[in-house]
């Protein structure tokens, strides 16, 4: 098939002929990437990024909650250089955060989801997700809504905001993206951005849904669920594409990049002599805790340290339970195994209105691993 650009090794053809498949039938356009120890296997894309124009190399598409595990990345490599520590508590480095009973919070809670703020107790106003200073600010006001240091509740919207705060004071710094940029993307040359600015706006993907409106009109339809809640920062109406989505510094959805840069970056968490020593590779892939029936996806869900592990077929990483990755909105992905030494990245820019690896990742990661 024809459908796609790039390159594929030839063991992997059944996975380009899957994404090829995908394309063809007009279900997908994106791109798609596996990595062994910086070894590229197969980067692929096809289909348009946006109107009159082709998935190109450096198209960047919107990555969602693909950008916590690259916040959790960078959490390892600030602990791994002793500019962090797991048992250390929000509020020595964050004092204001202590009010409202949340002095006890570490480092390890949030990167775990069990810091009791999967929303905030607060009232809150649509586009505040936009405004660093006013998430910090809900975050600091806020009691716990869920107990804390208990049984995991996905940090949806809060995730890089808590994290975010927490990495920018330990390294003295105030601006996310460039702490990012000086510890993980920047020694990388992962074409990874959080706060994008013109010119790489230029080269985003247009995103399309099949039902626009059905994020927030399910939001509306149950405003007292703990989904709705997580949600209620957003501009009503986002539909991912504005440039205030874009530029905004959301380290828990607002991530775009390649293919490529998600398999590079997930690659750090298996590969030997990469950002990471194999000690504090193997301890943030051990499982901390799970959720049966998480009540914000509503999948259940197993953590290591800032990771999600494989848990076919909510969150397919493979088949090995050992495999960590980070699912995001709409079906991006990436992950790693460890067993394998393979890693994967893959964005969209149709995205799939499932919580959880949508059908077409499934079949994609299915056709490596039959392959394997």
């Amino acid at each position: 098939m024809a459908a796609w650009t790039g390159s594929c090794d030839p063991a992997f053809r059944r996975v380009a002929d899957a994404f090829a498949t995908a394309i063809a039938d007009g279900t997908e356009r994106g791109a798609l990437c596996v990595m062994a120890a910086d070894q590229v296997l197969v980067d692929i894309r096809g289909g348009t990024a946006a109107p009159g124009h082709l998935w190109a190399e450096d198209t960047l598409a919107c990555c969602f909650s693909v950008s916590k595990g690259v916040l959790s990345l960078l959490a390892h490599v600030m602990i791994a250089r002793g500019m962090l520590q797991l048992e250390t508590r929000v509020a020595a480095l964050w004092p204001a955060f202590e009010a409202q009973g949340k002095g006890a919070i570490t480092v390890h809670d949030i990167l775990t989801h069990r810091a009791g703020l999967p929303a905030v107790s607060g009232q809150v106003d649509a586009g505040d997700l936009f405004d660093w200073a006013r998430m910090i600010s809900h975050l600091e006001g806020s009691a716990p809504v869920v107990p804390l240091q208990h049984v995991p509740v996905y940090h949806n919207m809060t995730y890089g905001y808590l994290l975010g705060e927490v990495l920018c004071r330990a390294a003295g710094v105030r601006h996310l993206p460039a702490l990012l940029h000086q510890m993980v993307t920047g020694p990388l040359d992962a074409d990874f951005r959080i706060g994008l600015q013109a010119q790489d706006i230029a080269r985003c993907a247009t995103l399309t849904q099949d039902d626009p409106t059905a994020l927030f009109r399910a939001m509306d339809d149950a405003p007292d669920t703990f989904f709705a809640r997580s949600m209620a920062f957003f501009a009503r109406g986002e539909d991912f594409n504005s440039a205030q989505w874009r530029g905004a510094v959301i380290g828990s959805g607002s991530g775009h990049a390649t293919a490529q840069a998600i398999a590079l970056l997930y690659g750090q968490l298996i590969w030997p002599g990469t950002l990471l020593p194999r000690e504090r590779q193997n301890a943030l892939r051990t499982e901390l805790c799970r959720n049966p029936a998480d009540p914000i996806l509503g999948l259940p869900i197993r953590y290591g340290l800032g990771f999600e592990l494989s848990l076919p077929p909510g969150l397919d990483f493979g088949p090995n339970p050992q495999a960590i990755g980070h699912w995001g909105a709409g079906g991006a992905q990436g992950f790693a195994d460890p067993d394998t030494g393979l890693s994967f990245g893959y964005v969209t820019g149709h995205m799939s209105g499932a919580m959880g690896s949508s059908a077409r990742a499934r079949a994609y990661v299915a056709a490596i691993y039959d392959y394997l």
